[in-house]
């Protein structure tokens, strides 16, 4: 008895003293950081910019001021850094024994104002016509900044509000621009009064083309029609469609007045057939346009969305009679796959995406002339057409053709073109 109570107390003192709340929770042995990483609040700066970075490590502690930083290899104080010169750097972090992974940043030059450009939406004007002024920035890294808005105008170094001049009278008026005290250079803008007629008008000429795309032959005259346009700007061609998309009512009522049989076929200045082979004929439409007549032309027009609004001055040096004014309004850069029978282009049986130029869209008079006021001086007409409701695509890529022609419409005196948005005085 007395040996098992001795041994039931053993027992019990043993259980006891081994034992312990302690024993109960796990006790951890820190082993803090074991890895890092670097971040900074900026990829791209330029030179002179400050770039901050932050180390953290493995526990998302922040030990930036416990760390070292590295830029292309050589420690630098604190946490960031100024680049002094352009390029590409490599940047890394030290902590105890700890090395981060490399980041990279690029400095760059900085960006500058080097010029500022400045653009009139005419660089002539009638008397009582406005212009339109625009100012660009050119930067050092070659973007380009509409800055209108932002930059004064001055006209013979005279400041005026906003960036629309309309000229009180006849001469030449010098344009600059300023933003952000960079000055443009001069632009001349010729404000000219439209009652004011030259001793004489210089002799215009006119090609129209009757045409489709499904003609085959059609690019022979296509093709002789820019070798006439690269020697001259005084031929303008018309392009006049059958059969196409191109193709309305005042070009059907062309090729009936002119009782067209076949295609291509292409009169110069009314009255005469282009000579085939046409490429080897440029002289044909190339003499037309030689000399001096006793009419001439003046056009201003203005665009405003689809809305081209326009006025027609002719002058006439003596009077006459039975002269009648012809006006159309042409559309440029029209793409459409053209059939193709030529060597020309290629040779291809189809032109992808052919450039069609001067086509025939409205005609504010009969497509052979109405009458007009033909007595010695200035006389004008005033029209305005909404472009959007004959076909034409892209308005800013009009343009008007006035023609001054005979009594039977088939004899040309005169003629004179003028683009959207801008004026073409008597010359």
């Amino acid at each position: 008895m007395n040996l098992s109570k001795l041994f039931y107390f053993f027992i019990i003192t043993v259980l006891f003293s081994c034992s312990s709340p302690s024993d109960e929770t796990p006790i951890v042995d820190p082993s803090g950081s074991t890895s890092i990483s670097l971040t900074s609040d900026k990829a791209t700066l330029e030179i002179g910019e400050t770039i901050t970075f932050t180390v953290t490590d493995n526990e998302d502690e922040n030990v930036t001021s416990q760390s070292t930083i590295l830029i292309n290899g050589t420690s630098i104080s604190g946490s960031t850094y100024v680049p002094l010169e352009a390029g590409s750097y490599e940047a890394n972090a030290t902590y105890e024994s700890l090395e981060s992974f490399k980041i990279y940043f690029t400095a760059t030059a900085p960006i500058t104002l080097t010029s500022v450009n400045i653009t009139a939406s005419s660089n002539a004007v009638f008397i009582g016509s406005s212009v339109t002024f625009t100012a660009k920035a050119i930067y050092s890294d070659g973007t380009i900044q509409d800055k209108t808005s932002e930059s004064e105008f001055y006209l013979d170094d005279v400041l005026i509000s906003g960036n629309e001049y309309t000229g009180p009278q006849a001469g030449i008026v010098i344009a600059r621009a300023v933003f952000d005290s960079t000055s443009s250079s001069d632009l001349p803008v010729a404000v000219i009064d439209p009652l004011s007629l030259p001793a004489s008008f210089s002799k215009k000429a006119v090609v129209e083309d009757f045409t489709g795309t499904w003609c085959g032959w059609c690019p022979r005259v296509s093709h002789a029609a820019s070798l006439v346009e690269e020697q001259t700007d005084k031929v303008f061609v018309v392009g006049v469609h059958n059969g196409d998309q191109m193709a309305n009512s005042f070009g059907s009522a062309m090729e009936n007045e002119y009782s067209i049989a076949g295609y291509p076929t292409a009169y110069v200045d009314r009255a005469n057939e282009w000579t085939y082979p046409e490429p080897s004929n440029v002289d044909q439409a190339l003499n037309a346009a030689v000399g001096t007549a006793d009419v001439g032309l003046a056009i201003a027009s203005s665009l405003t969305g689809s809305v081209l609004d326009f006025t027609v001055y002719q002058g006439f040096l003596e009077s006459m009679t039975g002269v009648k004014l012809v006006v159309f309004v042409l559309e440029d850069g029209i793409l459409a796959n053209q059939t193709n029978y030529t060597s020309y282009y290629g040779g291809a049986s189809t032109i992808t995406n052919f450039e069609h130029n001067g086509v025939l869209r409205y005609s504010a008079t009969n497509v052979m002339g109405n009458s007009t006021t033909s007595t010695s001086g200035v006389h004008e007409q005033s029209y305005s057409v909404d472009l959007s409701s004959y076909g034409v695509l892209v308005p800013e890529n009009t343009g008007v053709l006035a023609m001054l022609v005979t009594q039977t419409g088939r004899v040309l005196l005169n003629a004179q073109y003028v683009a959207a948005n801008e004026n073409k005085p008597f010359d």
